[in-house]
């Protein structure tokens, strides 16, 4: 009685279509506080962009290899530079002001830079392969404040006896404390091409790096394959979960293969989810060359055991009023179709962008964009600010 009510409830949700992306997937079907929307869900406001200012493209400041960006409250922007090993730091309007941090093993010195956060009135740089470091930085003086060992007491925890020690991803939250995913492979066996799943553990670290919670979050973080003597993560073909942190510190979850996202408490228990429909897009040659999959995959594709589709979500930000801006994959390859929802699922805007210009960072009211200059060749940061009607 309780699965044909069930069935009723989203035949009356999901409309009277017979096509496939109507069906939700059984493994979704015993959520609790499931919200399941309608296919033909409308946005309720349309959104433009307009360029504003551009970071990086001087004769003077020329970025390396850019692997992330972080914009604090005022509008300035942070570049951290891989190459170059080092922070740029740029006012609102795009003059350069200052570098952070260079190549080394001491306090504000990387030996790689994964990524950069802003929380209150401090930058955090991680340094994690191999240091699991953490550089905080002050906002007012721009100096270094501490550098912190994270996780340094893992091994009291049994679960992550087999987990790669070094964090995967970490996550500042507004209490100075951490959130931190490692990854562990399920398979022990290794034959060439294979597909490995790859779980995500998450743990609480306090404000000193210490870990301070057992386990709260299992999720398969992505799918690699075998090659040669690595497993090799083919995030094209297969993509990879987006974890995004709210401003109260809730958790927000999504795998590659649904527009399913999913809302936990800052203390990892889970609350609720919610649901969209989506055309899956299949997975051919043709379609790879046009979304400029590298070389060595296309030439690889027949010996590999591919999924039928392309990834369904791509990408997901948090923005302003912790709204989710989610990057969807569409028949077209040289775009994403970008969403724009409330927390609790409701759809605002819609719109397409280039694959080739990723939106790095969602801020008030400007996208910030990682691109490429045509005629240096060279990276930039783009700003433009959008308008919602």
């Amino acid at each position: 009685m309780k699965q044909w009510v069930l069935s009723f409830l989203m035949i009356v949700i999901l409309g009277c279509s017979s096509q496939k992306t109507d069906q939700i997937p059984d493994q979704f079907q015993e959520l609790e506080n499931l919200t399941v929307y309608s296919t033909d869900t409308t946005p309720v406001k349309t959104i433009s962009f307009k360029k504003d200012v551009i970071y990086g493209n001087t004769i003077k400041v020329l970025l390396g290899s850019v692997t992330e960006i972080a914009v604090d409250g005022s509008g300035r922007v942070f570049i951290a530079d891989i190459e170059n090993m080092t922070i740029h730091v740029f006012e609102p309007g795009g003059r350069y002001i200052h570098q952070l941090g260079r190549d080394g093993r001491g306090p504000g010195e990387f030996s790689t830079i994964h990524s950069i956060q802003i929380q209150g009135d401090r930058l955090y740089a991680f340094d994690l392969w191999p240091n699991n470091k953490v550089h905080i930085f002050t906002l007012d003086s721009l100096t270094i404040e501490e550098t912190i060992i994270l996780a340094r007491n893992r091994g009291e925890y049994q679960e992550l006896y087999n987990a790669s020690p070094i964090i995967h991803e970490i996550y500042v939250r507004n209490n100075k404390t951490y959130l931190a995913e490692f990854i562990l492979n399920s398979s022990k066996q290794r034959r060439l091409w294979k597909n490995i799943d790859i779980r995500g553990l998450f743990y609480l670290l306090d404000s000193t790096g210490k870990m301070a919670s057992n386990k709260l979050i299992d999720i398969k973080e992505d799918t690699r394959t075998s090659f040669q003597a690595f497993d090799v993560p083919v995030k094209p073909f297969f993509g990879n979960a987006f974890t995004v942190l709210s401003s109260d510190n809730s958790i927000y979850l999504v795998g590659p293969g649904h527009v399913l996202i999913k809302e936990y408490s800052p203390n990892g228990a889970y609350r609720s989810s919610f649901y969209y429909p989506h055309n899956k897009i299949p997975i051919t040659r043709e379609s790879a060359i046009d979304a400029e999959v590298p070389d060595i995959f296309i030439n690889s594709m027949d010996s590999m055991d591919l999924p039928e589709t392309w990834p369904v979500i791509t990408d997901m930000k948090i923005g302003y009023q912790d709204r989710l801006w989610i990057a969807t994959t569409v028949k077209d390859m040289n775009v994403y179709e970008w969403w724009v929802l409330e927390n609790t699922g409701e759809l605002i805007a819609k719109f397409k962008w280039p694959r080739d210009e990723q939106i790095e960072v969602v801020k008030n009211e400007y996208v910030y964009t990682r691109e490429t200059n045509a005629e240096t060749g060279h990276q930039q940061i783009v700003r433009y600010r959008f308008e919602m009607n």
